[in-house]
């Protein structure tokens, strides 16, 4: 077969089974403040339990061994304070407000899962999820999404031998959604790996391996804020995060 029909293979292929699209990121731009009589809505997601993300070659087997290892770091990380990402639309609405953007601060979490998928289009973007039906609810026009992906740590294994010790992870998506289109007007992935330092295994409290989830904490949240605001990243906006710390 020809490279024209395993090209036409495989876009049937996704039609009948819907292949997943990588949405890249969409850098803001000064544009996103100009528009002064629509108003934004500034929320977070329903953050995710906090947990250790088990990366490597491992099968199910080693799966469930190296999650039982990790138990008493989850159980640690339940009691973790991540009050700098629930609080993080606090300090966007700020820098949109002294923008002069009109701006409603939703109190509660959005609890996506009750929201349905977007079907009249997709694509790059385009918002999975359908958030339209929120423009009514907030009474606005565009909703600032800040949605936590992992609060935590990660650790590489190779079956159900670790590859090195547990880092600090906490990966975020903000995003800015048309209320009116679901398109997305910005969308910015941050993940944040940061190193121990100093023994980390020191059960049952691991201080030292909580310091490099509250540095990854920080500098996620400092990473949004400066993607947002086209701020230049410096040690005072990164809360003094540790120079081993992997941001993307």
């Amino acid at each position: 077969m020809g490279r024209i029909g395993l090209a036409g293979l495989f876009l049937a292929l996704c039609s009948l089974a819907g292949c997943a699209v990588v949405q890249k990121p969409i850098p803001a731009s000064a544009k996103l403040f100009d528009d002064r009589t629509s108003t934004v809505a500034v929320a977070v997601q329903k953050l995710p339990e906090p947990n250790q993300n088990m990366i490597g070659a491992q099968g199910i087997l080693d799966y469930a061994i190296n999650k039982a290892n990790a138990q008493a770091i989850v159980e640690r990380l339940q009691r973790q304070d991540f009050s700098l990402v629930k609080g993080l639309p606090q300090e966007l609405a700020k820098g949109l407000e002294s923008r002069q953007v009109k701006v409603v601060l939703v109190a509660d979490p959005v609890d996506t899962e009750m929201l349905k998928k977007f079907t009249e289009g997709s694509g790059d973007g385009i918002a999975e999820m359908d958030y339209r039906p929120l423009a009514k609810q907030y009474g606005a026009d565009r909703l600032l999404l800040v949605a936590p992906r992992w609060l935590g740590t990660s650790r590489s294994y190779y079956g159900f031998m670790p590859l090195g010790a547990p880092q600090g992870y906490v990966s975020l998506v903000g995003q800015l959604i048309d209320l009116h289109t679901n398109r997305l007007q910005w969308y910015e992935p941050v993940q944040v790996n940061t190193p121990v330092i100093g023994e980390w295994d020191d059960a049952p409290e691991y201080v030292n391996l909580m310091k490099s989830v509250d540095a990854s904490t920080r500098a996620a949240t400092s990473k949004l804020r400066a993607a947002l605001f086209m701020e230049q990243m410096t040690t005072a906006t990164s809360g003094g995060v540790s120079s081993g710390a992997t941001v993307q």
